[in-house]
């Protein structure tokens, strides 16, 4: 009986710490509820010392991680889901997997940061700020190993506020991580008996008030480069993704983007901007396509388009290209940060011996795996045309690598995507803002073209200039934002920044702990 008592309390612990975990997921868009993930994570928090000072065991503690991290990225990532219904019929038995696996696997990081903090001999804020450091880690592991996957950083949690968001200038979206799960682990420390531990937590609100009066005088006093003017159209078709690719549909699609290039605008349209594989033709080799293409574009006007780019028999890349009025190619940029299992599969050789040859396919069109690009580049046109970073589809919420540093810094990002694939989901939502985010941590304008969801231009502190909301056929004409005259702190050091956050928070961490020794 104590057996099956002492069970019900572990389950009944575990479900509380799931729904803990979807809790926090709240605090993203689209719903921004930020206090949802001060309550997540400072009542997890209250169960994790709990066990930690019962002596629990590191796999008890463990699984307890685990359970949260499953709740938060269940509630964060289901809409990854809704892809497999484009075609039900192939990839059916995958929906479990993508539903509960990969929050599942995502969940590891969660487990792994509560075992370690359990190895930190310090209680008190000793131990809450280490558990700070250990997650900014972690997060920023989560974006590095295994190609890496960043969505839903805690520091995203802020896009309710512009002014706290002029912080990524700063210390990126992980400098924003680490203020949210500051805030979170102090929260119960605000009405603690310890006079030294209230009034560190005071000060971590107290800096986050801070950095919202700093954050809003960076937009009263924005500094940007003076460059001329330049009015440029983004065209969301909205065409649904079972349709996308449809070969009784793909003429009418592509008449569909030539009729919106060709609707009047009030503006001297210099660049006219298509989504992720607008074209369902190869155009380098398709000069009728790219003559219509030219006929539909306005005087002295560019198109930058998704296309994909034939470059070998069995090599096919995701890219941007950039067509002028005499329907030339002028330049193109390839996707490098390639999805896994949407746009090649991994370990394909190993996989197909144990399988069979071709029984693992891709969500994707096409049985050929895409060929990624080098990286990011800066891209210069033969044009009086600003340099550019051109960024396809989820290359965006990758911080620090979407501009080269080692080249000419671009005037401004372009991101082309198709969240068509989502649905009305909390995914383009997210997507969107992470674009927006990448934005102010390099200073540098974004324009986002989506086929549906959410197209928008971002000016060089995240402001939204214009957008087309998500599920809408539209075009936004728009002058392009100038980027800042400095580069940011966080575009210049990237990483580093993150790095050094974690050793300030340990430095800390350790001083709370000799305080603490010193007062006993």
């Amino acid at each position: 009986m104590d057996y099956l008592l002492h069970l019900h309390k572990r389950w009944v612990q575990r479900t509380l710490a799931f729904i803990l975990g979807a809790l926090g997921a709240l605090a993203f868009a689209p719903l921004y509820i930020f206090p949802a993930l001060l309550l997540s994570f400072s009542a997890i928090w209250f169960l994790l010392e709990t066990e930690i000072e019962e002596g629990s065991s590191a796999f008890r503690i463990f699984i307890l991680g685990w359970w949260f991290g499953l709740g938060h990225f269940t509630a964060g990532l289901y809409w990854i889901a809704h892809a497999l219904f484009v075609d039900l019929g192939a990839f059916w038995w995958l929906i479990p997997f993508t539903l509960l696996g990969i929050p599942s696997l995502l969940a590891i990081f969660t487990g792994v940061a509560f075992v370690l903090i359990k190895l930190w001999p310090f209680p008190g804020l000793s131990r809450a700020f280490a558990f700070a450091g250990i997650w900014l880690g972690l997060e920023w592991l989560r974006g590095h190993l295994f190609t890496g996957f960043p969505w839903n950083l805690l520091g995203y949690s802020w896009a309710f506020s512009s002014e706290i968001l002029q912080v990524a200038s700063l210390g990126g979206v992980y400098g924003l991580s680490l203020l949210a799960i500051l805030m979170a682990l102090c929260l119960g420390s605000l009405i603690s008996k310890n006079f030294f531990e209230r009034s560190v937590a005071i000060s971590i609100y107290l800096l986050v008030i801070l950095a919202w009066f700093w954050g809003q005088n960076r937009l009263k006093t924005s500094e940007v480069i003076d460059t001329p003017s330049l009015a440029i159209r983004l065209v969301q078709p909205n065409i649904p993704q079972t349709l996308k690719w449809s070969v009784a549909q793909k003429e009418s699609n592509f008449k569909q983007l030539l009729t919106m290039t060709t609707l009047p605008s009030a503006l001297p349209l210099k660049a006219v901007i298509w989504p992720e594989t607008a074209i369902p033709f190869f155009l380098e080799q398709d000069k009728f396509r790219r003559l219509l293409i030219a006929e539909a574009l306005p005087k002295d006007a560019l198109l930058f388009t998704g296309a994909l780019r034939r470059t070998g028999p069995k090599e096919i890349r995701n890219s941007i290209i950039v067509l002028d009025k005499e329907s030339q190619i002028l330049s193109f940029c390839d996707k490098f940060h390639l999805v896994p299992f949407g746009e090649y599969i991994p370990f394909r050789e190993t996989l197909d011996d144990l399988f069979g040859q071709g029984s693992i396919k891709k969500i994707t069109v096409g049985a050929i795996d895409f060929k990624a690009g080098a990286g990011p580049e800066s891209i210069s046109l033969p044009t009086d045309f600003p340099t550019f970073s051109g960024l396809v589809c989820y290359e965006v919420i990758f911080p620090s690598a979407v501009i080269n540093p080692s080249q000419k810094r671009p005037l401004w990002m372009l991101n082309v995507t198709n969240d068509a694939w989502y649905g009305k989901t909390s995914g383009p939502y997210q997507h969107f803002e992470m674009a927006r985010m990448r934005a102010i941590e390099e200073g540098i304008p974004l324009v986002r073209a989506a086929n549906s969801g959410i197209s928008g231009v971002f000016d060089a502190y995240g402001r939204v200039m214009g957008s087309i909301p998500l599920g809408t056929r539209g075009v936004l004409d728009i002058l392009l934002p100038p980027p800042t005259q400095k580069v940011t702190f966080y575009g210049r050091w990237g990483d580093w920044i993150t790095f050094g956050l974690i050793g300030i928070i340990f430095a800390l961490a350790g001083l709370f702990a000799l305080k603490r020794s010193n007062v006993r």
